[in-house]
């Protein structure tokens, strides 16, 4: 068990958070430091057998303004994905049980289940695919009812996304996945990709922002949505294409086929597409920019410590690849 000391262990022994989470007036609190961006932590109370995840978002140690903001952030998103979804009996987006009012941390509540990676890999590694397609068809369905309940009339800056792509280059760059020279013209090529009509006409949603396999966990028929921190509104391709990433990356990693992930992509997109009247049509100009996302996923992962220098130039390579593709859709 961890040792919470600070302002984080006052929080746990407020009144306000022992009411919202519904645990005894007594508590007797066993805490576990779970991993993540910021410190998160497994509560569990041993007499009303009561869990809860408690993250922090201060900065070491200490409260900032932006610590603040993105707590708040977190909470407000999470509020209107779990409004968007509140209808559907098979997905759940976490319920957050309490902000602080002069801190930075929040409680929501503690979901189970069986992630998303743990099918991705065991497809990749050679078992059957009708569990990953099965599981990739309600995340469609997530995601489809989340962007089309969102949506706004205006539409993306394709700046921002140049910017995006541009620092998560770089971040791969330093850690050994590019060479500078490479990594000069990547960001060129970046320029270039994010100047096609294409991704100008698209129109902002809100998005997860970190659609990776961990934030999705399953059980049974019932698909379990998590960690909403870098939700926003963007294209709702953003999650689309992170995914498509992820599904590249896992085949890369354990299938050593980057193309394995091909009909799971291909299946995740044509699902998504079926929330719209016109299936072929959507699939189509959402197809079309796929290849922007899923080079900004790649990047993101190329940028972790723990991959060899060697994988992350794959990881680089597969989406400089990705970015060359848009060129035909130029015109």
């Amino acid at each position: 068990m961890t040792r919470i000391r600070g302002d984080i262990g006052k929080y746990l022994t407020s009144r306000r958070l022992r009411k919202a989470v519904h645990i005894s007036r007594e508590p007797e609190l066993r805490v576990q430091k779970l991993g993540g961006s910021h410190d998160v932590y497994l509560v569990d109370d041993v007499h009303s057998h009561k869990k809860f995840i408690l993250k922090s978002f201060q900065e070491h140690g200490k409260s900032t303004s932006k610590s603040v903001g993105y707590m708040k952030k977190e909470y407000k998103r999470l509020i209107q994905a779990e409004h968007a979804v509140h209808q559907e009996d098979w997905v759940r987006v976490v319920k957050p049980y309490l902000k602080s009012d002069e801190g930075d941390f929040l409680a929501v509540r503690y979901m189970r289940g069986k992630s998303l990676g743990s099918y991705i890999r065991k497809t990749m590694e050679g078992g059957g695919g009708a569990d990953l397609y099965e599981k990739l068809t309600l995340l469609a369905g997530f995601f489809g009812i989340l962007h089309k309940r969102t949506e706004k009339h205006y539409h993306i800056s394709p700046t921002s996304i140049s910017d995006e792509l541009k620092k998560h280059a770089r971040q791969a760059g330093k850690r050994g996945a590019m060479t500078h020279e490479e990594q000069k013209q990547m960001e060129r090529l970046i320029d270039r990709s994010c100047s096609y009509h294409t991704i100008k006409n698209a129109k902002k949603s809100l998005v997860h922002g970190d659609a990776n396999p961990s934030n999705f966990l399953y059980r049974g028929n019932r698909l379990q949505v998590i960690d909403m921190e870098r939700s926003g509104y963007r294209d709702p391709v953003y999650d689309l294409g992170m995914m498509a990433g992820e599904l590249c990356h896992f085949a890369m990693r354990y299938g050593h086929d980057p193309y394995k992930a091909d009909p799971f992509i291909g299946h995740l997109y044509w699902t998504y597409a079926g929330n719209f009247r016109d299936q072929p049509g959507t699939f189509i100009r959402l197809t079309k920019r796929n290849p922007l996302y899923m080079a900004n996923s790649l990047f993101r992962i190329a940028r972790h410590e723990y991959f060899s220098k060697e994988y992350k130039r794959r990881l680089a390579y597969q989406a400089g690849e990705c970015l060359k593709s848009l060129k035909k859709f130029a015109k």
